[in-house]
């Protein structure tokens, strides 16, 4: 009973500890964050408020909930229900690092702005957006996924694999800490052609490997097209005969035609992927494609394109 009893005060303590942790970790963070809505709201004009924020030592992460986004006119922009930050750290590039909002949406006052020629339906819905790069220090490779959801919509995803990359994480980390010790200043234009040309030799260094975008149908994609003809006067069955004709004359991959064509007609799903060739840079790479510009199935093997419509 005495060894149980020690360690049901270990535990305590543990836990104690570490909840002592998140709550110093909370506070810290909650100093940087209002720091950089404060300059958002100097250089932009916009405030952002929020309801609460925590932070997690054992996730590295951060938790802002209930944000609401006011214009310069103190009108209501956008509400946003939680926004979590996942990995990133200010002194290197984590292995993982994730960002998540969930139900992002545009206030009524907003939306009562937009122009008659607007798509409502589009405007008026909630938005969620997941982004997640996994970065391996010693290889030099990364994935990038990107995520968008319009709810009941549609949702888009975008997935990028590269190699060679840790000279444009060291460049991505090195601008973040000159804007760090920017602070509230605007950079001169030495410092933003020192930047520019720090992203272009990172970039120069790139080995693209893979891409791939999918489109998906969440419910009301095809009433979101049909209201955005009807504003341009034409109705679906027009929309695919001239996509038809275009696919005709258009300098396109035998698959690539066949994937459009069938997306037009079931507006259900598109995904259009490519496996790039190892150990050529990007610059290497978009040299060869425009050699192949007008010869479209070259240019599909070439990249190894991939695409399939519904």
């Amino acid at each position: 009973m005495k060894k149980l009893a020690i360690v049901a005060v270990v535990v305590a303590a543990a836990i104690g500890g570490v909840s002592y942790a998140n709550h110093a970790l909370t506070q810290e963070v909650k100093v940087e964050v209002d720091r950089q809505l404060a300059l958002m709201n100097q250089q932009m004009g916009v405030t952002a408020s929020y309801e609460d924020i925590s932070a997690s030592v054992f996730g590295q992460s951060v938790e802002i909930s209930n944000m609401e986004i006011t214009g310069f006119d103190q009108q209501a922009v956008a509400n946003i229900a939680s926004i979590k930050v996942s990995g990133y750290e200010t002194d290197k590039i984590a292995p993982r690092t994730e960002l998540t909002i969930k139900n992002f949406a545009f206030s009524e006052h907003f939306l009562a702005q937009l122009p008659a020629d607007a798509n409502n339906n589009l405007a008026s819905a909630s938005y969620d957006l997941h982004t997640l790069m996994n970065y391996d220090e010693k290889s030099g490779d990364s994935d990038i996924a990107f995520d968008l959801n319009a709810n009941k919509i549609v949702a888009l995803n975008f997935n990028l694999g590269l190699a060679k990359s840790t000279a444009l994480m060291n460049a991505s980390l090195k601008l973040s800490q000159m804007q760090q010790e920017l602070g509230n200043q605007q950079p001169t234009l030495e410092q933003q052609l020192q930047q520019q040309t720090i992203l272009m030799e990172a970039l120069s260094q790139l080995e693209p490997r893979s891409i791939e975008i999918a489109l998906n149908n969440e419910g009301e994609f095809k009433a979101l097209v049909e209201q955005a003809l009807e504003k341009q006067g034409m109705t679906l069955e027009q929309m695919q005969q001239v996509v038809d004709m275009q696919l005709q004359q258009a300098p396109v991959s035998k698959e690539l035609g066949e994937a459009i064509k069938n997306f037009t007609q079931g507006l259900s799903s598109l995904t259009v992927s490519a496996s790039l060739p190892e150990g050529q840079t990007m610059t290497e790479i978009n040299q060869q494609i425009f050699t192949l510009m007008g010869q479209p199935e070259e240019l599909a093997a070439f990249i190894n394109l991939k695409a399939k419509g519904e």
